[in-house]
């Protein structure tokens, strides 16, 4: 399975889909660095755990996005590929995740946009026939 940037007026989107909800997340961390800059440029040389709470799925998704884009802001982070495991909880959902990627070297990694916030408008988190699909949209 995999991403796909939908088309979008002012702000960038993407679907991603995945066989299960962990891929899902994984997936979404790839859409996440493809929309900041060139995935393939990104090399494996750190990586970084997280652990993220929240009461519902698609809460969980822009969760993960927005931990996802602190740490590129405050730690100039950029995460190739990730490890991810959603697990159900009385209170609602944890992601626990393991990410490998890099700090941002400005010669190395041009950004085609900077990501100002992860938005609800959109946001969408179902499960098909085929798996799971997730929705969202960037503030750019």
């Amino acid at each position: 399975m995999g991403y796909r940037f939908l088309s979008h007026t002012a702000d960038v989107a993407f679907e991603a889909t995945a066989a299960t909800l962990d891929e899902l997340f994984a997936e979404a961390l790839a859409a996440f660095t493809d929309t900041l800059t060139d995935p393939e440029g990104v090399k494996e040389r750190l990586s970084r755990t997280f652990e993220l709470r929240a009461p519902a799925l698609d809460l969980l998704f822009v969760v993960w996005l927005e931990e996802l884009l602190y740490a590129f802001e405050i730690d100039g982070h950029l995460f190739r590929r990730a490890e991810t495991r959603i697990e159900q909880e009385a209170q609602g959902y944890r992601l626990t995740a393991e990410a490998w990627g890099e700090v941002r070297d400005e010669e190395r990694h041009g950004l085609k946009v900077l990501i100002k916030a992860v938005t609800y408008h959109g946001l969408e988190v179902t499960e098909t026939p085929e798996g799971w699909r997730g929705r969202v949209i960037f503030d750019i």
